[in-house]
């Protein structure tokens, strides 16, 4: 399962975002796959990783273009600091993923939504998608 395989390694790579590792933050900390609940107070910050989709050209090999998303969870009073330092150390992590990999990783953009409860939160959507090459009849 070659899509696995690459999902498995991006998270490794995003759990190596600590600032002892040369990251502005320690967002590597919490790295949550397909998480699905609202978050509790001491899940924060966290990034939550999901492939949702794999579109595909077939020919006599596939061409696949795995959409990734990367939610970046935040609160308190810096955390729109906070998600712009974690948004920058997520595109460096998916360049050391592209190094590693040896796959074309293309940034598609971000979204941010920020909520005033009782405490700030703050959320950032980044998109990616990674281009790669497998047999016909393959993931």
């Amino acid at each position: 399962m070659y899509r696995q395989s690459i999902v498995s390694e991006l998270l490794l790579k995003l759990e190596e975002i600590k600032i002892n590792n040369g990251f502005y933050s320690d967002a590597g900390a919490n790295v949550l796959e397909w998480f699905d609940k609202p978050l509790e107070e001491e899940d924060f910050p966290a990034l939550i990783v999901r492939d949702p989709s794999d579109n595909v050209v077939d020919s006599t090999s596939l061409e696949h273009k795995l959409k990734i998303e990367i939610d970046i969870a935040h609160k308190g009073k810096n955390c729109i600091w906070n998600m712009r330092e974690a948004s920058s150390d997520v595109l460096k992590a998916f360049k050391n993923l592209e190094d590693s990999i040896g796959h074309q990783c293309k940034y598609l953009g971000s979204e941010s939504l920020v909520e005033q409860k009782e405490k700030l939160y703050g959320g950032m959507r980044l998109e990616f998608e990674i281009i790669y090459h497998t047999r016909r009849w393959e993931q």
